[in-house]
């Protein structure tokens, strides 16, 4: 195929499609065509319940988020007591322990 029938390919396509839209447009306003103030109530009342569920489906993210992150920070917490815990068994197993958890100024040597 050269370049010349591609370019007729391409608008050909085109065209149908722009005269299949503005045809598909026309007919649905010929026979689904409302007053402006009925035109207006419906897209209110569209726009109301698209907002509805924007806001059920924030609500809803915003808890399951909410309810990750305490199950996250209380993972945090069981870690950091798991943690400690280590640090204690580690003390009473070997001798010579070097506390880094204190400040210099309270540096123990056991």
């Amino acid at each position: 195929m050269s370049r010349e029938q591609k370019n007729t390919s391409l608008c050909t396509v085109a065209l149908a499609a722009l005269i299949g839209g503005a045809s598909g447009g026309f007919v649905s306003l010929l026979f689904a065509f409302k007053g402006g103030k009925a035109l207006r109530q419906d897209i209110q009342n569209k726009t109301e319940v698209f907002i509805e569920q924007v806001e059920g489906t924030t609500f809803q993210r915003a808890e399951a988020i909410k309810q990750r992150s305490t199950d996250l920070a209380n993972k945090g917490k069981k870690l950091k007591a798991d943690i400690q815990l280590f640090i204690q068994d580690l003390k009473l197993k070997k001798p010579g322990y070097i506390d880094i958890t204190q400040s210099d100024s309270e540096e123990t040597f056991l």
